[in-house]
């Protein structure tokens, strides 16, 4: 199947919200693990993708025929209203992590964080670590959950009631 990406416009036609491009990105980059198969990460994406589409999100649709979840109309976060041909960042790269892990529920292992990235010309580099400020957008590497909180109605968040 061809991956058809939301650009934004609310388009009927379109099934991801990224292209494969990203998602091989991701496997080079930060070392995740996917399948070798073109039509098999094809496959992941796009039940990534649907999978986003069944959540409950803020705000609702910008256009009544679009495919996708996003882009969204009335969808505050925090003091501001988002506009309605914004796609988050988060939503792209939320993705591309739960491909990864949808795979890797599949296979049975489990995702370790990655410590380096392999740069494009082969470097490793260290992946810094911080905590710069309380509003800052996770990193592309953290799971889909952190990537999705802010934009969902319900933050995936359970109340523990004691015994």
């Amino acid at each position: 199947m061809q991956i058809i990406v939301e650009d934004g416009q609310g388009r009927s036609d379109a099934n991801s919200f990224v292209p494969l491009e990203k998602l091989t990105f991701y496997r080079d980059y930060y070392g995740f693990r996917i399948p070798e198969a073109v039509d098999e990460q094809v496959d992941l994406l796009l039940r990534a993708a649907a999978n986003i589409n069944s959540r409950d999100w803020k705000g609702r649709k910008a256009h009544p025929d679009q495919a996708m979840a996003w882009p969204r109309r009335y969808c505050r976060i925090e003091y501001q209203t988002l506009s309605e041909t914004f796609i988050p960042f988060e939503l792209e790269w939320g993705q591309v992590r739960l491909a990864v892990e949808l795979y890797a529920a599949e296979q049975g292992f489990e995702i370790e964080e990655p410590t380096h990235c392999t740069e494009p010309n082969g470097r490793r580099t260290l992946l810094r670590r911080g905590n710069p400020g309380r509003r800052m957008r996770p990193p592309p590497y953290a799971p889909s959950r952190t990537q999705f909180a802010d934009y969902l109605v319900w933050r995936g968040l359970q109340l523990i009631y004691p015994q």
